[in-house]
């Protein structure tokens, strides 16, 4: 029976580092950017919704302002004027006159989703038909716009996102969160592009056409949902246009996490998913080889499953690592055994959770969850009409 448990096992955690190695391969091989389009670049609106005052949101803001391209406005928005945010965002745009911007505060909903209703009202101020989705916890490099831009302009296609890293993560629960991002979604994210031909947006950068967002039933259609990054890029291809990944790696800038806060992170984002993909979701639990091989040497205790487990281990290290400094991040080698290990555990021990919990807490709100992440369990407002309804605030900084 031993030999049996040992084997079994053996073949699924090699088959999880292997995976794992292949999403490490596909994430480096998706780091490629693109020279600048040919002819006159298109003006930019960029779209910043806000809430509340994240880590580092000045100089995150401040990235935006500095970006290398001829011609952009940034409209900055919350949902209510009190918000500590819209401070923080005064201050950076004052900084900046020579870049068109422009600072909104308006409640009004167009469906249960509160970024999206964020997102709706500063489309209403937006200047251009090229948009740019752009979360608060991301900082870029001054040629990121110029990338995503030439990623558009290729044939056939309708939306493009972008690959993200971790930076400025403290805490427990901000540095496993972190390797998770940098391992685990980074090369999801473009195995799935590169490798299957899927499917797979993360909503911390897209970029499409203003014709594009209203033809799949613009933000009235995506507020409807939690994921409406993955609902927007599934859209798009159902239009017949592609879905494009940037090669120009941004930060998704974490600040300092509990482990309790970095544990409910994940699962809002397991949920969605398992939503999403129920079966693909299922075959997550096999990339955690080293909570595999645990098991395998709880349930049957000796020498095999004791060399079998710290081979895992040695491994994950080693695959992480390498897939880590494919994006420039260096940690001292030495920290990858309990690093790995640490979050291989956390993952496997809650991945059941989204298949009997589909309720999770976002922005304030409780969202009931249902297919294709649908939020359910409210009444969803009249398009444009729920709230109360903004004006630009102090409009001298508007810079049009």
């Amino acid at each position: 029976m031993g030999s049996v448990v040992v084997g079994v096992a053996a073949v699924v955690v090699i088959a999880g580092l292997g995976a794992n190695a292949l999403m490490a391969w596909a994430a480096r091989r998706q780091l490629t950017v693109l020279p600048p389009p040919a002819g006159e670049l298109p003006p930019v609106s960029i779209l910043k919704p806000l809430k509340g005052a994240d880590a580092g949101l000045a100089a995150n803001l401040e990235s935006f302002f500095r970006l290398a391209y001829p011609r952009y406005e940034v409209i900055l928005g919350v949902a209510e004027a009190e918000d500590p945010a819209l401070a923080v965002a005064r201050r950076v745009a004052a900084a900046h006159p020579e870049v068109p911007s422009r600072l909104v505060a308006d409640s009004r909903e167009v469906g249960l989703n509160p970024k999206v209703n964020n997102l709706a009202n500063l489309a209403r101020y937006a200047s251009h038909d090229v948009l740019l989705i752009s979360d608060s916890n991301i900082r870029v490099r001054p040629g990121y716009l110029a990338d995503l831009v030439a990623h558009l302009s290729q044939p056939g296609v309708g939306l493009v996102s972008s690959p993200f890293r971790a930076a400025a993560a403290g805490g427990t629960g901000g540095t496993l969160q972190a390797l998770q991002l940098n391992t685990f979604v980074l090369g999801g994210v473009a195995a799935l592009h590169r490798l299957l031909g899927g499917v797979c947006v993360v909503g911390k950068s897209m970029l499409l056409r203003r014709a594009t967002l209203e033809a799949i039933g613009g933000f009235a259609l995506l507020a409807r949902y939690l994921a409406e990054d993955q609902v927007c890029g599934e859209e798009v291809a159902r239009r017949g246009l592609a879905v494009s990944v940037s090669g120009y790696v941004i930060d998704n800038v974490l600040g300092t996490l509990s482990l309790r806060s970095a544990v409910g992170r994940h699962l809002r984002w397991a949920r969605i998913r398992r939503r999403m993909s129920p079966a693909g979701y299922a075959g997550e639990l096999l990339l955690q080889p080293v909570f595999l091989a645990g098991i395998a040497a709880v349930a049957d205790p000796g020498l095999a499953t004791a060399l079998l487990l710290a081979a895992t281990v040695a491994a994950r290290a080693a695959v992480d690592a390498v897939a880590e400094r494919a994006v420039g991040v260096r940690r001292p080698l030495a920290v990858y055994p309990l690093l790995s290990t640490a979050r291989d555990l956390v993952v496997g021990a809650v991945w059941a959770v989204p298949f009997v919990s589909s309720t999770v807490a976002w922005r304030g709100r409780t969202f009931a969850i249902g297919p294709r992440t649908l939020l359910v369990g409210a009444e969803v407002p009249d398009s444009g009409t729920a709230g109360r309804a903004g004006e630009p605030v102090e409009p001298a900084l508007a810079g049009f």
